[in-house]
């Protein structure tokens, strides 16, 4: 038997097959075969992957690895005080973290000291006819009032 290059029914093709020496020179005799050259966009499918895409049949670094999810205490730039606010449970934990303590109260006024004071009911104006005692009944009612309202003490 003689060289291959003897027989007249093989093409250039298995030639080039039979001539190869490296496996470049081989996937560039067979197209298709898995030659280095980029595939072209949109052409592979998954049955070309036999049984889908998987992490294992993609190269090192194809998917990223995904970073744990962030939590307060990983946020940077984030101060000490926001990270509190960031874990506070309830409104209270929040004003806490932020030096608010606890929400403000309006004290009840004494005679010392500023406070909040009701509003008292309506005491209607003395007509021009009023009697000496329509007076005194409109005076009591309007210290009645500043009693109640916590104006002035009992």
């Amino acid at each position: 038997m003689g060289n291959y290059e003897d027989m007249p029914y093989v093409g250039d093709a298995g030639r080039a097959v039979i001539a190869a020496e490296t496996t470049d020179e081989l996937n560039a005799a067979i197209p298709g075969s898995g030659s280095s050259a980029t595939p072209a966009d949109g052409s592979i499918t998954n049955a070309m992957l036999a049984g889908g895409i998987t992490k294992d049949k993609l190269a090192a670094g194809v998917i990223p690895t995904v970073p744990a999810s962030p939590t307060a205490d990983t946020l940077s730039g984030a101060t000490a005080t926001g990270k509190a606010v960031l874990k506070a449970t309830d409104a209270a934990a929040a004003r806490t973290a932020i030096g608010a303590g606890t929400p403000y109260t309006l004290p009840a006024a004494t005679s010392t000291a500023l406070g909040g004071v009701k509003k008292g009911v309506a005491v209607p104006n003395l007509a021009d006819t009023a009697t000496v005692a329509d007076a005194v009944r409109t005076v009591n009612a309007i210290l009645t009032q500043l009693r109640a309202a916590g104006v002035i003490a009992s």
